[in-house]
């Protein structure tokens, strides 16, 4: 993994190594090169001055002068000394050079330097570097006749100039190969420190800050062109930072507006696979799926074949579905609105659910409350219409019939009324910032429980029946909206004249566990039975025919219902212990 990231700056280093080492190698088959060429030359030089001086040096050996041949050798001493010798075969040497330096006599008469002339050529020239001598030596063996005798004349020259310009030379070379090395260490530690180093913390903190590290320090060198660099990375990294946190902040958003929604989403493919949904479609589709599952559900088969039926054909679509949700549970209306859209080379759709139980619960209600105002008012109109009738048809003009047709016409007016004032009641109260706003102030009880018992002395009167207000507090007082309170408790009462069939009834006010104002109205009637006591204060709901019950509009104990809530109170019904029903209004004192 090293020599990959740092590949490069190896294989730089070691080019330049290797082309060190290769100038070094031709610097050094260079001076080989010359030196052979340079002792080649010499040594033709050395053959072509012999030449002459082997004619001179046979004719004076023929005349046997050696003296003179010392001369001649004396001749030859210069910078480069050298020793001259002649030898007679089979009798020895017979001549050698006297003005020679004494080491190099002695070394031409060692027996390693005679093994160089025990050659079987006319003619041999051999160099090479003696240690004892220190010195490049250059050695000439000739062959030559006089008469029937054989000679060889044997020449070893010390090579002073030669010795000198090959040290020169290898120094030159040696100088040159350590300057290259220590050029090449040089720049090495130049590269490594002030380049690969560098780049190497600088690629650790950019490979932190690329694993997810977005805090992590951009390493800047103090100077050099990888400072630079660092520096214009440290600034592309903050602006990567702040759009990752813009980036960051916008999903959680749109994460949190996602799983913000009412309606159940969901985004699937085309094959029914869910990709995505939020809180609410886990809620209705997957309650068993916990949020951070990584296995996503299987698609609800009524969406899947929504889908199949839908999806083909267009980018929108929206339908009713019924999703059943298995076991008892009854089904679940949902409005199911879809939209196709490509992700890449993907198709995918987006669906959204609502439930619209609520709404067909309304929808069945307002037709429940047309029909029930349409029925409600049916009687009392059409007594109004038979008593107009009448009187278009003459009753004005009999006494007994003038006085039924007014007696109907008031009655059945005043019903009327009674309805409508009971439904603009309720529809008030259902929807308490429409028309209606809470201005509760504190009212003495006894006011309220006596006002009340008088709107339903007459009709109590008119069935033979007491109203008996038990012992109430004078000075109690209740922060309660006044006129809606009374008409909640004239509501209990009248119910109890008209549907209890009791010759009494009793009011009284107390105090329950949670000090909450507890106003009773208590019959001895009939009672209630127990399958229909949380009924009863439901909109349009009346007792079964069957019961003997009179039948009201069903409203009346639905306005004491809202009125208990608008307080924050409650209503509810309970058995009289001593036959009949007990109706409790529990109203907060404060």
């Amino acid at each position: 993994m090293g020599y990959r990231k740092h590949g490069v700056l190896l294989l730089v280093s070691g080019v330049v190594v290797l082309i060190s080492i290769s100038a070094i190698v031709m610097l050094a088959e260079q001076y080989v090169d010359f030196r052979n060429t340079y002792f080649r030359e010499i040594g033709e030089e050395t053959k072509r001055n012999n030449f002459f001086l082997v004619r001179t040096f046979k004719s004076l050996l023929k005349k046997g002068d050696l003296e003179r041949m010392n001369y001649v050798c004396s001749g030859f001493q210069g910078p480069n000394p050298m020793v001259i010798k002649i030898i007679e075969r089979g009798k020895g040497p017979i001549f050698t050079s006297s003005d020679g330096p004494q080491n190099l006599l002695e070394h031409v008469s060692e027996p390693e330097t005679r093994k160089l002339f025990r050659s079987h050529t006319d003619e041999n020239v051999t160099f090479r570097f003696v240690d004892q001598m220190r010195s490049y030596m250059i050695y000439h063996a000739v062959r030559f006749t006089i008469g029937e005798q054989h000679y060889i004349l044997v020449m070893a020259s010390k090579c002073n100039s030669v010795t000198l310009l090959m040290k020169q030379t290898r120094m030159a070379i040696i100088f040159l190969s350590v300057s290259g090395l220590l050029a090449v260490l040089a720049i090495a530690v130049y590269f490594f420190r002030n380049i690969r180093m560098p780049l190497n913390r600088l690629f650790e903190s950019t490979s932190r800050i690329a694993a997810g590290e977005l805090e992590a320090e951009i390493y800047i060198p103090r100077n050099g062109l990888i400072r630079e660099i660092a520096l214009g990375l440290s600034s592309l990294t903050e602006q990567l930072k702040q759009q990752l946190i813009s980036f960051q902040k916008l999903a959680m958003e749109q994460e949190k507006v996602f799983d913000s929604l009412s309606e159940a989403v969901l985004v699937l493919d085309l094959n029914g696979n869910v990709l995505r949904f939020n809180r609410a479609a886990g809620k209705l589709f997957f309650p068993w799926c916990s949020a951070g599952s990584r296995t996503m559900p299987p698609c609800p088969e009524e969406l899947l074949n929504l889908l199949k039926e839908k999806a083909p054909d267009g980018n929108t679509f929206s339908c009713r579905v019924s999703y059943s949700q298995g076991g008892e549970a009854p089904a679940i209306p949902l409005l199911v609105s879809g939209l196709t859209f490509n992700f890449g080379a993907e198709r995918g759709v987006l669906l959204s659910a609502t439930d619209i139980s609520d709404f067909e619960r309304l929808e069945a209600e307002h037709r429940e409350f047309i029909a029930a105002i349409s029925h409600e008012m049916k009687t009392p109109l059409t007594g109004i219409i038979g008593a107009v009738d009448a009187i278009s048809s003459g009753a004005l003009d009999k006494p007994e019939y003038k006085v039924r047709c007014l007696e109907t016409l008031h009655s059945q007016a005043s019903r009327l009324n009674t309805l409508l004032l009971n439904f603009l009641t309720l529809n008030s109260l259902e929807h308490p910032g429409s028309d209606r706003d809470k201005n509760f102030l504190p009212v003495k009880i006894h006011s309220i429980v006596r006002s009340a018992v008088e709107i339903n002395r007459a009709n109590a009167e008119n069935r033979n029946i007491e109203i008996v207000m038990k012992d109430i507090a004078r000075q109690m007082e209740l922060q309660c909206d006044a006129q809606l309170l009374v008409q909640a408790l004239s509501n209990l009462i009248g119910n109890a004249v008209f549907h209890s069939g009791s010759e009494m009834i009793e009011v009284e006010v107390g105090t329950n566990e949670d000090g909450m104002a507890d106003f009773v109205v208590r019959d001895f009637g009939r009672g209630v039975p127990a399958e229909h006591r949380e009924k009863i204060f439901t909109r349009f709901y009346r007792l079964p025919s069957g019961s003997g019950h009179f039948q009201g509009s069903g409203i009346g104990l639905a306005i004491v219902r809202s009125i208990a809530l608008y307080h924050h109170g409650k209503v509810f019904v309970t058995d009289n212990p001593a036959g009949g029903a007990e109706f409790h209004l529990l109203i907060p004192a404060d």
